[in-house]
């Protein structure tokens, strides 16, 4: 597979993905509002259903309970419909009483049973079937009386419930309503008759078998028989109290469809996937050239270079590899330089010791002390030169050992100055030294002073007969300034930017009587460089040159 099919792929998947996400999430989100709906739907359903059971409870009957139905309508906005729970019988239908359409709508249904249970307490277990035929007909003279009320418009309210006969409440009820109400209230013989009927099915005929004695037991027997008289006093008071109702309430209906977000998905993915398309190629067009520049760069081609475009991520990948180029191309340069710097340094010298060692082998010059002197002395300069590239080489590699310790400045100056005073003698050139006390660094001393007699040796070199060259040290901030000072003849302004590169000297003809193997300064700058400091130069023709290095300086000797 190729690079520009990887990322259209890579980058096609990730949108995919994202999609394909964000689809998850919105349905995840949308089941859950849909699940929220439903139990809030459902908590509004059972609230619904507790207010009309308790209108059933309180008034005995289900007239006027359209009044409610509209009431809670209208509070919940919804639409309700009672309706008897085997025929099917509709009551009430709020859809009608408003006004509204009655369409066809989706429901959620809940049974509405008015009856209360009937329960007895310990005592009034032992009574029994006579408990229950009393709770009967006292259960239906009160639910008459409720319904009496509620005809009367009088709001009763069932204030307790003893043995499943509710007490009403109806405070607000005129006193000839209330003594109307209660008349007639007393059930026919009949009907009474028929309770006793009833009751008598609940006989102790048939007890519940012990498997591990064979025998019926008495307790199981009592339940059994505490069972059928409930079931009795629901079954004989269900003609006149409040028949059980269903109560439906219309719903909002919250379907989740995967047909919409698939087309949705599809119309988004397609014009994804086109500009992806149309971006890979944008994008990997200036990745294919700088693929192409860095693979003939990397046969050989320095002068390989890519057009840099906008300022983007891929614009900058480009200048960065354009500095690259540029930096490899100057290091080519500079080491092929310095190999034929070397090899002319190293040409000199060698082609004296062949010359005077082929004519001491023909005879040609005699063996005196003068020219075992002179090929001392190239001897000398081939070992300085050979010293020195090493010293470069190991310093640029980072791995010229340094000896760190507390160094005072003023110290190294005098030093100095003692080391270098009699080539400074000779050429009839004054070293002086203007130091503040109390000047301290972190270095090595000896690479320091290697570096100053370096700076020292070339100043004296340069300087006329007469002159002085200053060494100089000082604190400023944070910084200890050291300084060496000539009164030569300078430095041309063509030249100071190469003043530190490798075998570079003012002497184009690199003549002997110049000295110097090309390398000092460069030594120099990087021993400086690896004290964490930095040197420069200011120099005008025939007035001097000042070489200045910076160094971090301790507050007080450690």
């Amino acid at each position: 597979m190729t690079f520009k099919l990887r990322v259209f792929v890579l980058v096609a998947l990730v949108a995919l993905v994202a999609m394909g996400v964000s689809t998850y999430l919105t349905l995840r989100f949308a089941e859950n509002q849909v699940a929220s709906s439903t139990q809030s739907q459902q908590q509004t359903l059972r609230e619904l259903a507790d207010r009309i059971t308790k209108y059933g409870r309180d008034h005995g009957t289900w007239e006027r309970v359209a009044d409610l139905a509209r009431q809670l309508a209208q509070q919940n906005g919804k639409r309700i419909r009672l309706e008897t729970q085997e025929t099917r019988v509709v009551i009430v239908d709020t859809a009608l009483l408003l006004g509204q359409p009655n369409d066809p709508v989706t429901e959620m249904t809940a049974s509405v049973d008015p009856r209360p249970q009937f329960e007895l307490n310990r005592a009034e277990w032992v009574k029994g079937r006579s408990a229950v035929l009393q709770a009967m007909e006292l259960y239906r003279q009160e639910i008459r009386f409720a319904a009496c009320l509620t005809r009367n418009s009088v709001d009763p309210v069932a204030v307790s419930l003893q043995g499943g006969v509710p007490t009403f409440s109806y405070f607000d009820a005129a006193p000839t309503v209330v003594q109307d109400c209660r008349q007639g209230l007393v059930s026919m013989p009949r009907v009474l008759d028929d309770d006793r009927i009833e009751i008598q099915q609940c006989e102790l005929a048939t007890y519940p078998t012990d498997p591990a004695k064979g025998t019926r037991t008495e307790s199981a027997a009592v339940l059994a028989e505490q069972t059928c008289l409930q079931e009795a006093y629901l079954t004989r008071i269900s003609g006149t109290g409040p028949e059980p109702l269903q109560l439906a309430v219309a719903v909002e209906e919250t379907t989740i469809s995967a047909t919409p977000v698939a087309l949705a998905v599809s119309a988004v993915a397609v014009p994804i996937i086109l500009c992806t398309l149309l971006l890979s190629r944008h994008v990997l067009r200036p990745i294919r050239e700088l693929t192409l520049a860095a693979r003939r760069f990397g046969q050989g081609a320095l002068d390989q270079r890519v057009a840099v475009a906008g300022g983007g991520e891929l614009a900058r990948l480009a200048q960065d590899f354009n500095n690259m180029a540029d930096s490899l191309q100057r290091s080519e340069e500079q080491q092929r330089r310095m190999i034929a710097d070397v090899a002319h340094e190293l040409r000199t010298p060698l082609s004296n010791l062949r010359a005077y060692l082929e004519a001491l082998e023909d005879g040609l010059v005699t063996p005196d002390a003068a020219l075992f002197h002179s090929l001392h002395e190239e001897v000398l300069l081939q070992q300085r030169i050979v010293d020195d590239l090493q010293t470069l080489a190991l310093a640029e590699a980072g791995r010229l050992r340094y000896h760190w310790s507390t160094v005072s400045l003023s110290e190294l100056l005098e030093s100095c100055r003692t080391a270098h005073q009699p080539s400074a003698s000779t050429a009839a050139v004054e070293l002086k030294v203007t130091a503040e006390p109390g000047v301290f660094v972190r270095a090595d001393a000896y690479r320091l002073r290697q570096a100053l007699g370096n700076l020292v040796t070339n100043a004296v070199r340069h300087s006329p007969a007469g002159s002085t060259v200053t060494l100089s040290a000082a604190r400023s901030g944070p910084s200890a300034v050291l300084a060496v000072t000539d009164r030569g003849s300078g430095i041309a302004a063509a030249d100071r930017a190469h003043v530190f590169d490798r075998f570079w000297r003012a002497d184009r003809a690199r003549s002997r009587t110049s000295g110097g193997s090309g390398l000092g300064l460069a030594i120099t700058r990087q021993i400086v460089l690896d004290h964490q400091g930095d040197i420069t130069l200011i120099s005008e023709l025939a007035q001097g040159t000042t070489f200045t290095i910076r160094l971090p300086a301790l507050d007080s000797p450690e």
